[in-house]
């Protein structure tokens, strides 16, 4: 995923080198979240170092990374997004990387994941200010002499009170209970960070891809909003604005006309200008409060799992697999960058659950 950059290659910086050198531990939150989402794929990735699989998500949302990344950096025209996006598709298409099927077998992941994003990359305009991308920050933590935390900050904003916001690109779904703390840690890493050099912290930030937020105006002055995925903006706002025709005048027939080609095209542009001025519709941004509660929270978590991999040390016995049910599957076969060819445990729970089906079959 995006915001997850540490995990694709990349020359190592002569900073960590040097810490290395010294016997310095250094982690990652992606890292200390794999020990906790699966220690056995810990163990393949940070003891064996064995290579994983080309994972469709990592390389679509690295490509979508760099395109923009470039749009920062250099300025150039934000047709690039679409084009990345597009080549980078066809590209795993053809080396046969593949999208997840939906439970019926069919490609709306693929279908549902292209359309949000090719409207994202259309509607994305570059924003003004002083920026920098793909920052490294090393973070020393205190409670654990000789433990770093690293990562790349997507995009550092300066703000004009020389205070610093910190964005980072997700093109995954929206967050909610832990998932939003799991998530979370990775800004508060960043705040720490670069509070630790001396920045004062203006905001933490996700831009969320695949989501937009529409704002209108009700009747009372009074603002509202509701936030979508781009594929579904007119569907999700088809009730409000059929509201608004209903109140202009218009009849049952045109509205429901109007209504159909609106959601058709996924755009208010054939709507009437008196419709189309009380909508705007932006790029979704999510703020993560930078309190002592998710500082105290982060910290706690990262020494937590640092003494799991300090514990663990090199024993593979010390690596237990996650649990492996219907539900886990998907991150087995989808998410984990091993799956059935790497993981002893996958390809058990895969023959065995498939032999029984077979077993079953054989009875009719």
């Amino acid at each position: 995923m995006l915001g997850d950059r540490e995990n694709m290659e990349r020359q190592e910086d002569s900073r960590l080198t040097s810490l290395r050198a010294m016997g310095a531990k250094i982690y990652s939150i992606s890292r200390l979240n794999t020990m906790n989402q699966c220690p056995y794929q810990a163990y393949l990735n940070y003891v064996k170092k064995e290579p994983q699989k080309l994972g469709i998500w990592g390389q679509m949302g690295g490509k979508t990374h760099d395109a923009l990344q470039a749009c920062i950096d250099t300025h150039c025209d934000e047709s690039i997004i679409q084009r990345a996006i597009q080549e980078e598709l066809d590209d795993l298409e053809m080396i046969g990387v593949e999208f997840p099927l939906d439970k019926n077998g069919n490609s709306t992941i693929k279908n549902n994941y292209i359309a949000n994003m090719m409207r994202f990359a259309k509607e994305f305009k570059t924003p003004k200010g002083n920026f920098e991308t793909e920052q490294l920050i090393i973070y020393p933590i205190p409670e654990r002499p000789n433990c770093y935390m690293q990562g790349y900050i997507d995009v550092l904003k300066h703000e004009d009170d020389g205070s610093v916001s910190i964005i980072d690109w997700k093109t995954s779904s929206q967050f909610s209970g832990e998932h939003l703390i799991e998530s979370g840690r990775q800004l508060i890493l960043y705040g720490l960070a670069k509070q630790a050099e001396g920045y004062k912290i203006k905001r933490l930030m996700w831009v969320m891809l695949k989501y937009c937020v529409t704002t209108w105006t009700l009747k009372n002055n009074k603002t509202k909003e509701k936030i979508s995925e781009w594929r579904n903006l007119v569907k999700d706002l088809r009730s409000v604005l059929e509201k608004k025709l209903s109140d202009l005048g218009y009849d049952d027939f045109d509205i429901d006309m109007l209504m159909t080609e609106a959601q058709k095209n996924n755009s208010l542009d054939g709507l009437p200008e008196e419709i189309r001025k009380q909508f705007k519709t932006r790029i979704y941004v999510r703020e993560y409060e930078f309190s002592q509660e998710n500082i105290n929270e982060t910290l706690d978590y990262i020494c937590r799992t640092i003494d799991k991999y300090e514990t663990a040390g090199e024993d593979e016995s010390n690596y237990p697999p996650c649990t492996i049910d219907k539900s886990k599957s998907f991150f087995c076969n989808s998410l984990c960058g091993y799956g059935y060819q790497k993981c002893k445990y996958y390809r058990d729970y895969c023959e065995q659950n498939f032999a029984e089906k077979e077993d079953n079959d054989d009875l009719f």
